[in-house]
């Protein structure tokens, strides 16, 4: 997976190693919003269910203790 943030603050540009399953999409998230997302998440693992760049993102923990939906937002490439 890339991760790719662009803010007033910096920029981040990241590869991560993922298990995926479906095809490859291009989404938008507010990068404030995920971080908090997996900032409270104590686990090595999470699980991102993403459908389409128009639908909300599922973020879980392990124990799918916790369950968050962050919305996509809409930008130009």
């Amino acid at each position: 997976m890339e991760l790719k943030i662009n803010s007033q603050i910096g920029s981040m540009d990241e590869e991560i190693d993922i298990t995926k399953e479906g095809k490859d999409i291009l989404i938008g998230f507010n990068p404030r919003f995920l971080i908090d997302s997996l900032r409270v998440i104590d686990d090595e693992n999470v699980t991102l269910y993403l459908v389409n760049p128009k639908a909300p993102c599922f973020i879980k923990d392990e124990k799918e203790t916790y369950i968050y939906l962050i919305l996509p937002v809409n930008f130009t490439v």
